[in-house]
């Protein structure tokens, strides 16, 4: 009987649910929220390099626009708000470091954690690969584990310390964007979305799958039970 119902899941319930609804972005990544502009997977390019350059074009896009700097005045109000700590959201804070901004960056999990997850010794294809992004960041390793040191020295280097925060929702209000996380609200003038689209995990439908806060489930790539 799990047998057949894991034989359905995995081979004729595909897509499974509801299609995910994505944010309408335009080609510069400018949304119809002014002052919110999405970077990165979101963006349909679920590469490396293209992540990284539409960090680093974000900020260069948001510097053009003259944006107010933030002053003594402005207590807690942040220049740009960068939500995510994945290669998008990394190569945008570095360029809004290097530019000066006053700028902070909400991760839910840990920086880079994507690749973080992918499976041991995965070869890393960063296509095109005469392509050298906008920005400062550089990915020039071909092994998970190498691109993870890579990737953290940079972030490192770059004195770039990500909040641990899960951003639940964005509203514009009185001309500042507020971003709302775990009863807390962060203000910013500017706001960069590199959440990137990994998605929720599909589940099997059996009994005992919502242990994973017991650490029984495992639920990143395959639904593994542990022993008690």
């Amino acid at each position: 009987m799990l047998a057949a119902r894991y034989m359905q899941w995995l081979h004729t319930a595909w897509p499974a649910g509801t299609v995910e609804k994505l944010p309408q972005v335009n080609n510069d990544g400018t949304t119809a929220v002014t002052g919110v502009r999405v970077v990165g997977d979101l963006t349909g390019i679920p590469l490396l390099k293209f992540a990284a350059d539409s960090g680093a074009r974000a900020v260069q896009a948001i510097l053009e626009e003259e944006l107010r700097k933030s002053g003594p005045d402005d207590v807690g109000l942040w220049d740009l708000a960068i939500i995510g700590g994945g290669v998008a959201g990394i190569s945008a804070a570095i360029g809004a470091k290097k530019a000066g901004l006053r700028f902070v960056v909400l991760e839910a999990s840990q920086p880079f954690s994507t690749i973080v997850n992918f499976p041991k010794g995965k070869p890393i294809f960063t296509y095109p690969t005469d392509m050298t992004p906008a920005g400062d960041l550089r990915l020039t390793s071909e092994i998970k584990e190498d691109l993870v040191f890579e990737l953290e020295r940079q972030r490192i280097e770059a004195g770039i310390e990500p909040l641990k925060a899960r951003v639940e929702r964005i509203e514009r209000k009185k001309g500042e964007l507020l971003l709302h996380h775990g009863g807390e609200v962060t203000r910013a003038r500017r706001v960069i979305v590199a959440i990137g689209r990994g998605g929720n995990f599909r589940r099997l439908g059996v009994e005992g799958q919502d242990l994973t806060l017991q650490r029984k489930v495992s639920s990143r790539k395959w639904p593994v039970v542990f022993d008690n």
